[in-house]
């Protein structure tokens, strides 16, 4: 009964090492993207000024941003995501080589403001609005949508056949039988790539120039590992 059962170990073994002696495997990454209209952007700006005194310089950023919100009620936004409340206070320095000492400038005041512009065909208003009423320093507008994960989805999809239609050539070509995917793997999220149209234009000095957003580009990466048999 010991030798029976000692051969059954031991022809199943054999089994098993013919089995993983055969299979093999195929390794592929795959790319996709999907491209979808903006919905929205969401502009920045901030505003400096310098003073003998923080009290000083504070009350003259605060005037120059109560015009850019007294401007920016004019526009389509969204009232949840204006933020106009970080303030920085940072005594200014810099170096005199004459004394060889860092000299005392005064203290500089910066207070940042963001928020999310509804309509795309305002925002060039709204660029001209920041500029004229005072701000300091404009970021490039960034363009967004509430279909950016939808469009992720689609583009794991596209990625993941891309992946598979490469591993189908590699097997074919190493005269395999592609099987089933072991593993599926991809990264982690990347915003959304914006591919501009065109550069606004000023069509004159009255006119706020206009911007052409583009698309946005949502992408996705995946590595597949697939079973393959002779």
């Amino acid at each position: 009964m010991k030798a029976w059962i000692l051969w059954i170990l031991m022809a199943i073994a054999a089994a098993s090492f013919a089995l993983t002696a055969n299979a093999q495997t195929i390794s592929v990454e795959g790319k996709g993207s999907v491209e979808i209209e903006p919905e929205y952007a969401t502009l920045s700006a901030s505003v400096s000024h310098t003073a003998k005194t923080a009290g000083e310089a504070q009350a003259m950023v605060d005037r120059v941003m109560n015009r850019l919100l007294d401007g920016i009620d004019s526009l389509p936004i969204n009232e949840t995501t204006l933020d106009a409340g970080q303030l920085r206070i940072q005594p200014r320095y810099r170096w005199s080589q004459a004394t060889e000492t860092q000299e005392f400038q005064g203290y500089e005041a910066t207070r940042e403001l963001s928020f999310r512009l509804l309509e795309l065909d305002s925002v060039g208003d709204a660029l001209q609005l920041l500029s004229r009423e005072g701000a300091t320093n404009v970021s490039t507008p960034v363009y967004g949508s509430s279909k950016t994960a939808e469009a992720r989805a689609r583009a794991l999809a596209r990625a993941f056949a891309s992946a598979k239609a490469d591993a189908h050539a590699l097997a074919e070509a190493a005269g395999l039988t592609l099987g089933t995917a072991d593993s599926i793997s991809t990264s982690g999220r990347t915003p959304p790539l914006f591919r501009p149209a065109s550069r606004g234009a000023a069509m004159s000095a009255e006119m706020a120039p206009r911007y052409e957003p583009g698309q946005l580009s949502v992408s996705a990466s995946v590595s597949v590992v697939f079973s393959a048999q002779p």
